[in-house]
C-alpha cells in the first residue's frame, strides 16, 4: 500500500514536472513569435519610410562609432562564435554545445543559400569595411540570432530570465553594428534577423524529435549519417553555385567533424564538464581556449589555398574533429 502510495506521488510530479515544462515551452515560443512580429514591423515601417541606408550614412564619417561598432561586430564572427562553441563544450554541457553549433552551422548554410540565391549587393558605405560576398540577408544578425538566441533560449529555460534579456540585447546590438560600421543596409539585418527567428523557431521545435529518433539508430548508422549528410550538402552547394564565395566548406567540414567527434565523445570519452570542479572547469577553459585558437590558426598556415572550398571542408573537419574528441580525452586525463 505505501509502495503504491508513493509510487502515485512520483508519478504526478512527473506529470506536474511535464505540464509546467510545456506550459514554458508555448510561452517561450509565443515569445519568440512576439519578437519576430515587431521586427517585421519596425523594420519594414522604416524600409518603406527610406530609412534603409540612413543609418550607414549617418555614421559613415565617425571613427568613435566606427571603432566601438567593430568590436561588437566581431562576436559575431566565425572565429568568435568557435570560441563561444567550445568555451561551452568544455565547461557547462557537451550536448547543449553540440546544439548550440549544428543551430549555427545549419543557419549559416541556409544564410549563404539565400544570399547566394539573392546576390543582394551591399551599400556603398561598405567601402570603409570592405566586405565581401551578397548583402541579405546579414549573416551576422541571422547568426547572431541562431547563437545568442539560443543560447537566450538555454538560459530562459533555467529561469535565468536576466541572462536571457542580455543575450536578445546582444543579439539586436550586433545586428545594428552591421549597419553602423556601414556593410549592410537595414534591409540586410532585418532579413537576417527574421531569417534567423523563423530558423530558431524550426531548430527548437524539431532538434528534441530528430535527436530522439537519432538516438535508436546503431552506432555505424549514426556515423554514416554523421559523415553523408554534410557530403551531400556541401556537393549539391558546390553544384549549384561553382562560383560562390561563401563557406560551404567550412560548414559542411564543421558539421561533419563535429557530428562524429560528439559519437566518439559519448561512445569512447565520456566527457561531463557537470562532473567536474570550477576549479578544473577553469582550467580546461584556459587549456581549450590555448588549444582551439592554436589549431585554428595552425591550420590557416597550411599552404593549400589552392584546394578552395574542398581544402576548407578538410580544414574544419580536422579542426571540429580533434576540438571534440582529443581535448575531452585530455581533460579526462588530466582530471584523474
Amino acid at each position: 500500500m505505501i509502495k503504491q502510495v508513493i509510487f502515485l506521488i512520483s508519478l504526478a510530479k512527473r506529470e506536474n514536472c511535464m505540464n509546467k515544462n510545456e506550459i514554458l515551452s508555448k510561452k517561450l515560443f509565443l515569445f519568440i513569435v512576439i519578437i519576430a512580429v515587431i521586427t517585421f514591423f519596425v523594420g519594414l515601417i522604416l524600409i518603406l519610410l527610406g530609412y534603409n541606408i540612413t543609418i550607414c550614412e549617418f555614421f559613415y564619417n565617425n571613427d568613435i562609432t566606427y571603432t566601438i561598432f567593430t568590436a561588437i561586430s566581431y562576436l559575431g564572427d566565425t572565429t568568435f562564435l568557435i570560441v563561444v562553441i567550445v568555451i561551452v563544450w568544455y565547461v557547462y554541457d557537451v550536448t547543449f554545445a553540440k546544439n548550440l553549433a549544428l543551430s549555427l552551422l545549419g543557419s549559416y548554410f541556409v544564410n549563404s543559400i539565400a544570399k547566394d540565391i539573392g546576390q543582394d549587393p551591399r551599400p556603398w558605405t561598405n567601402i570603409k569595411a570592405n566586405v565581401e560576398g551578397p548583402g541579405f540577408p546579414s549573416g551576422h544578425s541571422q547568426q547572431g540570432v541562431a547563437g545568442y538566441g539560443y543560447i537566450g533560449y538555454e538560459a530562459y529555460q533555467k529561469n535565468n530570465k536576466v541572462i536571457s534579456w542580455i543575450f536578445i540585447i546582444l543579439v539586436y546590438l550586433i545586428a545594428i553594428s552591421r549597419v553602423i560600421i556601414g556593410v549592410h543596409d537595414l534591409q540586410d539585418i532585418w532579413g537576417g534577423l527574421l531569417f534567423g527567428m523563423i530558423w530558431l523557431t524550426i531548430f527548437i521545435v524539431l532538434e528534441p524529435k530528430v535527436s530522439e529518433i537519432i538516438t535508436k539508430f546503431s552506432l555505424m548508422i549514426k556515423i554514416l549519417l554523421s559523415i553523408i549528410i554534410p557530403i551531400v550538402l556541401f556537393i549539391i552547394a558546390i553544384l549549384i553555385f561553382p562560383y560562390t564565395e561563401l563557406d560551404y566548406g567550412l560548414m559542411c567540414g564543421g558539421m561533419m567533424g563535429l557530428s562524429l567527434g560528439y559519437i566518439i565523445g559519448n561512445e569512447k570519452i565520456g566527457y561531463d564538464p557537470k562532473e567536474i570542479s570550477t576549479m578544473q572547469k577553469l582550467i580546461n577553459f584556459a587549456i581549450g581556449i590555448v588549444i582551439t585558437l592554436g589549431l585554428y590558426l595552425g591550420l590557416g598556415f597550411i599552404p593549400l589555398d589552392d584546394l578552395g572550398q574542398i581544402w576548407d571542408f578538410i580544414q574544419y573537419f580536422i579542426l571540429a574533429i580533434l576540438l571534440t574528441t582529443l581535448v575531452p580525452w585530455l581533460f579526462t586525463k588530466i582530471q584523474r
